[in-house]
């Protein structure tokens, strides 16, 4: 095992503190991840339009081929187009084109965030800054999103508040791991 030298502070290399570098690979995976889910929300509000034929009353089509091919009953297609249903008829008129809004500018600070993570992974001496505001962005989307969702109906809360709030704790944990690292790196700088 090789001896450490007292003067390094535990967790740091060569390469730059060991936090810089599990927070890259942690913002990585959950910017990949967030960006799929703000892309998959804003791709359902583009084909959940309130003219959709989903709240019409035209007669529900599961073709049989379509459904062998996915691998779907009857049953679970029916529950899907319901499900489709309470979304839209539950949604208030300015839910939709703010969730695409916001769902759009979530996706793009998302990827962001992985080109960020990449960079904090690398020891880039700036991404610590800009990892801060990112995290604080993404967390304010989320703020936002909640005040959204709770302004809705029972429906779209029960769908929509678990997801918000666990982006919201994830996003805080990101920041406060960020504004740390970036504290503790200013100390060093200045001993």
């Amino acid at each position: 095992m090789e001896a450490t030298d007292s003067n390094t502070p535990l967790g740091t290399s060569d390469q730059g503190p060991a936090w810089k570098c599990w927070l890259g690979i942690v913002t990585i995976v959950l910017g990949l991840l967030l960006t799929v889910s703000h892309g998959n929300e804003a791709m359902i509000q583009v084909v959940a339009a309130p003219d959709s034929a989903a709240v019409q009353d035209k007669p529900l089509k599961c073709r049989e081929d379509e459904l062998i091919e996915e691998g779907l009953s009857l049953m679970e297609c029916q529950l899907m187009a319901t499900t489709m249903k309470n979304l839209i008829v539950s949604s208030p008129d300015w839910f939709r084109c703010f969730q695409m809004t916001l769902m759009a500018i979530g996706t793009v600070i998302a990827a962001l965030s992985v080109f960020i993570g990449i960079a904090l992974f690398d020891n880039r001496s700036w991404a610590s800054k800009l990892a801060v505001f990112t995290f604080a962005s993404l967390l304010a989307i989320d703020v936002i999103e909640f005040i959204a969702v709770v302004n809705t109906g029972p429906l779209l809360r029960a769908h929509y508040l678990w997801n918000v709030f666990l982006w919201f704790v994830l996003h805080l944990m990101l920041t406060s791991a960020a504004f740390v690292g970036l504290q503790a790196e200013s100390k060093a700088a200045q001993s």
